[in-house]
């Protein structure tokens, strides 16, 4: 049975963030005003220090520990349209002092003032900014939760594309991975999923690839992709919300083209769970595994 703290979470989010028939000028409004503004509380553990950094090629957060051995590079969610990177601090935190790792969480450009691919080629651009600092891509794991997700499989197929050395492994918490939107869950997980609609799916698919011609371009829909050379992938996803056929279509092509796959499915939880560290039991129980899943790619 799911904790009491993921059942007030699904209350809440059900009241707060869960809308249908808003325009897509309503739809940003509404995204950025609670994706924005998490109510979040930072709780770093003991040797773990968070600092801004601002670069031409990386602009985000740094939360690391004093000599790094690993990279993390963590793309936060927000439906291409909102999010912050404080919201990841607690997490990044546990990933850091877990692993002896740096968590780098970049901002990237939102839509619709900055649609596809601009996200996507400022991923790139972050992950060069790695490797030209002298970071092992050995060593280098990609992460990203929802439409941080996506960006990651759309990072890793560029990564592929451009001949770039390819990173340790990818850990992805309910990757959105289509922008038809035209998944199988999302007209059958709409009543059950607490926190996402069918219809914000639509508005926001058409918010972030504007041009329906490029919809189906593998770094817009990396569900559609061919993932030969990509490295091992770790997904989580709830069974109830509607980004549920978005993740099994990652690990329907990763495992097509051989790719080794991690596959943790949850009953009534709800989207992207993992990152709510410390403060829900779900995420405690499975935080180990993932640390798990990257040390053993090694």
């Amino acid at each position: 049975m799911p904790s009491v703290t993921a059942r007030l979470v699904k209350l809440f989010a059900r009241r707060t963030i869960k809308r249908d028939g808003l325009d897509h000028d309503q739809l940003v409004h509404h995204l950025r005003r609670h994706f924005n503004h998490t109510p979040t509380v930072t709780l770093l553990p003991h040797g773990v220090r968070c600092r801004t950094l601002e670069t031409r090629s990386f602009e985000g957060d740094l939360v690391t520990v004093k000599e790094p051995a690993m990279t993390v590079f963590y793309i936060h969610g927000g439906a291409y349209i909102a999010g912050v990177t404080r919201t990841y601090h607690n997490l990044a935190g546990r990933l850091a002092k877990e692993l002896n790792a740096a968590v780098y969480l970049p901002r990237y450009p939102f839509a619709p003032e900055a649609p596809f691919p601009a996200a996507v080629n400022r991923m790139l651009e972050g992950y060069r900014f790695l490797l030209d600092e002298g970071h092992n891509p050995a060593n280098i794991v990609v992460s990203g939760d929802s439409a941080g997700g996506g960006l990651s499989l759309a990072l890793l197929l560029a990564i592929r594309d451009q001949g770039l050395p390819a990173p340790r492994c990818a850990v992805l918490f309910s990757p959105g991975s289509n922008a038809l939107g035209d998944g199988e869950s999302v007209q059958r997980n709409n009543a059950s999923d607490c926190m996402l609609s069918a219809d914000m799916i639509h508005g926001v698919t058409e918010i972030y690839v504007p041009d329906p011609k490029d919809r189906t371009h593998p770094y817009a829909s990396p569900g559609r992709a061919d993932y030969t050379g990509l490295p091992p992938l770790f997904i989580t996803v709830a069974t109830d919300e509607v980004l549920y056929s978005d993740a099994v279509a990652v690990r329907t092509q990763a495992e097509k083209a051989g790719i080794k796959v991690e596959w943790l499915p949850r009953d009534g939880l709800f989207h992207v769970w993992p990152i709510m560290l410390p403060f829900l039991r779900e995420a405690r129980e499975d935080f180990p595994k993932f640390v798990d899943f990257i040390r053993r790619c090694g």
